[in-house]
């Protein structure tokens, strides 16, 4: 089993959930986010999209075509220039990492067809979960439900950059918030959670009132361009997923990153 992404770094999968929102009487997008407690080990007390590490039970094994309905495991390999293995793997931890940290589950009754709309019975599953108790394969087939991985579309990946502490590919992805669930943030990893527009998260980095690490500024930098979801997920349809693998110092859409004059007020 390869677990490894570009140059040996680790696998892991974040989420941007989106809705359309209200902002100063005009239609805009809004997106989910989290703000880390000081005591996690990677990015502590960074502004972040929901997501984390693949491990080895987001890989495939002989249950896995029960539980998964959309685009195969082969169809995401080719968008994401991945393995179908690896694929299957990014696309169940973005779907657990997301019902671990936000209580959103993107899944739907295997006697039904129907989309979850009330994910709260079942989050008691996600301290098992998030603990390794239990995998997300485990949950879908106690509860006779089946991944749709048709509600995530791929967004951007990032490697993080030579000699850092932390090193992932990440592979960003983007989901409209299902009809009737709401994000909780209950989620030990967090101190505060919120649907904020990208622009207004941007000018609290501004202000130093929010830390961000590259990848996720460059995201809501793109997220700026959008102002509702039918809108972003109609750009975004072919989007290339070529690793980013160095720290983007040299992109002048993100100069400003690297040389705003700002101090950190928290």
């Amino acid at each position: 089993m390869v677990m490894k992404g570009v140059g040996g770094r680790k696998l892991a999968a974040t989420v941007m959930l989106v809705r359309n929102g209200i902002i100063d009487g005009q239609p805009d997008l809004e997106v989910y986010v989290q703000e880390r407690v000081s005591s996690m080990p990677h990015f502590p007390r960074a502004t972040v999209f929901p997501g984390g590490g693949v491990d080895p039970r987001d890989f495939p094994d002989y249950h896995h075509m029960r539980i998964w309905k959309g685009p195969s495991a082969e169809e995401w390999a080719k968008r994401l220039n991945t393995s179908a293995e690896i694929a299957h793997a990014l696309i169940f931890a973005a779907i657990r990492e997301l019902f671990e940290e936000a209580g959103t589950l993107l899944a739907e009754h295997c006697e039904t067809g129907e989309l979850v709309k009330n994910a709260s019975q079942y989050h008691d599953y996600r301290p098992l979960l998030e603990s390794h108790e239990m995998s997300l394969t485990e949950m879908l087939i106690r509860e006779n439900l089946v991944v749709r991985s048709d509600l995530i579309v791929p967004f951007a990946r990032w490697a993080s950059p030579e000699g850092t502490a932390a090193r992932f590919d990440t592979f960003t992805f983007v989901a409209v918030e299902p009809e009737g669930q709401t994000p909780d943030g209950k989620t030990m990893e967090a101190s505060s959670t919120g649907y904020f527009p990208p622009s207004l998260l941007l000018d609290g980095w501004r202000a130093g009132l929010l830390r961000l690490v590259i990848s996720t500024w460059a995201s809501l930098y793109e997220l700026t361009q959008y102002h509702s979801t039918a809108e972003l997920l109609q750009a975004i349809v072919d989007c290339d997923m070529s690793p980013v693998v160095d720290d983007a110092v040299d992109n002048p859409r993100y100069r400003e990153f690297y040389e705003a004059d700002r101090i950190e007020r928290f």
